[in-house]
């Protein structure tokens, strides 16, 4: 299994050519409609590694993140000679990681791949630490595997491509990690100077990342931590059916999760006040129908952390620690969507 922390690069799209270690027998690019449009050009018109590349394009929306896709995509790599030497490189933002990783680690039983994330909810979660995977009967990230890719090449010049509602998707994840791990990066976003501290920001919250894959790469314990707000925020993202982007979606889960942090005397009240003050300067509230609030208990039931039949949450200790395996009432559960989403 490769490192997580070596094999992250910050820096630009031109040195790609620098870090390839092998040569393969061919080579894909999988890009949405949009990474197409905006991102695909910049490979093409500077790098000689990709003048033979085959292009495979999926819908940019979360419904191209399944085994149907999936299934086309490796239709398309047989049929156009890929082999076991083959490379993807998957350009793009979040959906297009897992769902690249995905086709990558199964393909053949497994090919290389290569991730240069365009997002910055890729560039700070997606496309580091190695978890691959599709949706399935409606339900987030059921189907997967933990691959590493070859390299991620962070380069934040892509992110001038990304529309402000896209930026502030990542801001989601962004928070999750000053919430979880370095209350420090919560300070960088309040400052007036946030976007030029953008980069130390990426590199913070991708060294939190690779430090807790780095002990515990495939979930048993500690990596648990990184789903804070994702047992509420997959659920609101299922039931919202593509109409939230999903650091929008785990935004509103981050609020319902403080909640019951403080419900379980984990977080002070001052603490949840000032956790909803951050997040509500970046996202609006919503609020969910009756129908919707029951469908999102039910879809809690199948998050991957349950266990026993219990929901499992990650859930803070104070701003800038978090706890897994933390098992909350029916009562506060409801309760704290009621007070955020109702």
């Amino acid at each position: 299994m490769i490192s997580p922390s070596s094999n992250i690069i910050t820096g630009s799209i031109h040195d790609f050519e620098k870090h390839l270690t092998k040569t393969w027998s061919k080579i894909y690019v999988l890009v949405d409609e949009n990474t197409q449009e905006h991102c695909l050009p910049r490979l093409f018109e500077n790098l000689d590694f990709f003048s033979e590349a085959e292009v495979l394009v999926v819908e940019a929306n979360e419904s191209s993140k399944s085994i149907e896709i999936a299934y086309q995509l490796w239709g398309a790599m047989i049929e156009t000679g890929g082999d076991r030497n083959s490379l993807l490189v998957n350009l793009g933002g979040g959906m297009i990681s897992d769902l690249g990783g995905f086709v990558a680690s199964t393909f053949k039983r497994g090919i290389d791949f290569i991730h240069i994330p365009t997002t910055l909810l890729a560039q700070v979660d997606a496309a580091v630490g190695g978890k691959t995977g599709v949706n399935f009967e409606g339900y987030k990230n059921q189907i997967g595997t933990f691959s590493f890719p070859e390299f991620t090449l962070i380069d934040t010049s892509f992110l001038e491509t990304l529309p402000e509602r896209e930026y502030l998707s990542g801001l989601g994840e962004v928070i999750k990690y000053g919430l979880i791990a370095e209350a420090s990066i919560i300070d960088l976003l309040q400052s007036d100077k946030r976007d030029e501290n953008l980069s130390e920001i990426i590199k913070k919250c991708i060294k939190i990342k690779s430090d807790i894959v780095e002990k515990d790469p495939l979930e048993k314990n500690e990596r648990k931590k990184l789903n804070f707000g994702h047992t509420v925020g997959h659920a609101i993202e299922t039931v919202k059916k593509g109409d939230l982007l999903h650091g929008e979606a785990i935004a509103y889960g981050m609020l319902c999760e403080s909640f019951l942090s403080f419900k379980l005397g984990l977080l002070s009240e001052n603490e949840v006040l000032k956790i909803e003050k951050i997040i509500y300067s970046f996202f609006a509230p919503i609020k969910l129908t009756s129908d919707e609030l029951i469908d999102l208990y039910s879809i809690m039931k199948h998050d991957k952390k349950n266990s026993l039949n219990e929901i499992n949450f990650s859930l803070l200790d104070s701003v800038g620690s978090c706890l897994v395996n933390q098992t909350v009432s029916t009562e506060n559960i409801q309760e704290s969507l009621n007070k955020y989403l109702a």
